[in-house]
């Protein structure tokens, strides 16, 4: 299995600015795809979390870097997670996208704790509280 291809969101990972942004929008295909039913989230979500583990773990081993940029496979996971409890709509999608960067960016807590974890989990887990905390927020707007 090619890995790299994988954490690099396709090598959109690769892009030379704002790789994160640019990785966000293969999550924003996925939402509009299966983001209508919070058990299909739930449903693909798990198996995408381990394998975003598994392709940072590789990541991380190749680059030795904490959280090596081209790694996008974390904000495309997160960024899904955010439709578990809202349907993808233009709007939601838009607003999701935009909350979960500024969390993504920034992390607030209690976002900043799950980057601690160790390996694979510390580049993916906050991105998925990310995009948790990005559709809790959208469930209560809304």
């Amino acid at each position: 299995m090619n890995w790299e291809l994988i954490a690099t969101g396709f090598y959109l990972g690769r892009f030379k600015y704002a790789p994160g942004t640019v990785g966000t929008l293969l999550g924003v295909f996925l939402a509009y795809l299966f983001g209508f039913k919070w058990w299909l989230v739930l449903l693909l979500g798990i198996p995408l979390y381990l394998l975003a583990v598994k392709s940072a773990e590789y990541m991380l081993e190749l680059t030795r870097e904490k959280d090596p940029e081209s790694v996008v496979i974390d904000e495309i996971v997160g960024y899904f997670f955010s439709f578990l409890w809202i349907e993808p709509t233009l709007k939601t999608i838009v607003l999701a996208f935009l909350i979960f960067r500024v969390l993504d960016i920034f992390k607030p807590f209690p976002i900043d704790l799950f980057e601690r974890l160790p390996k694979g989990h510390g580049v993916v887990a906050d991105d998925v509280i990310a995009g948790l905390l990005t559709g809790f927020i959208l469930y209560l707007i809304l």
